[in-house]
């Protein structure tokens, strides 16, 4: 998977994206730490997100060796919290369907964050996280693709352009 999406992402127009929006991996979400310095090395900077007041994610820069702090979550965010605006969102995916609605954990953060800050996504998930067609909730904002270890899934935009000869 973790190939897949830097091979992805690295295409035209998505190579160049400036600030790109990580998370940081709980429950079995595919872990992305790795590819880290891959994107770091193309000149981009990272931002993992925290959950502000109003629910709507706020994004930090997360620098190499800069130390992390939990949230009120208990998910690690930089510490000193310098807020930065993500070009692109990579976003776990708890479940997906072939639309590219997603499922997370609940909270509506993702979807509040997309309706306030429209910004590409491209989500990531496991295979065998892809459900039926589910009825999204009338806030559920499709993403505009989900990477699996398998294939790239376009979403309801037909995700964000990019060679025709990537693997789907």
């Amino acid at each position: 998977m973790r190939e897949r999406l830097l091979h992805w992402l690295s295409q035209p127009p998505l190579g160049a994206v400036e600030v790109l929006g990580v998370y940081w991996p709980i429950h079995g979400e595919p872990d992305l730490r790795p590819c880290r310095e891959h994107w770091r090395s193309r000149g981009q900077t990272l931002a993992l997100p925290r959950v502000g007041a109003d629910g709507v994610l706020e994004f930090g820069c997360w620098e190499n060796d800069e130390a992390l702090r939990p949230d009120r979550f208990s998910i690690p965010v930089p510490d000193p919290f310098r807020p930065v605006v993500p070009d692109l969102l990579i976003v776990p995916c708890v479940g997906f369907d072939s639309r590219g609605y997603r499922l997370g954990y609940g909270g509506g953060h993702y979807d509040r964050t997309l309706s306030r800050h429209p910004v590409k996504t491209v989500g990531v998930a496991w295979d065998a996280c892809e459900l039926p067609d589910f009825v999204p909730g009338a806030h559920d904002r499709p993403l505009d693709a989900i990477v699996t270890e398998s294939r790239v899934v376009p979403g309801a935009s037909g995700g964000p352009t990019g060679p025709a000869s990537l693997p789907r």
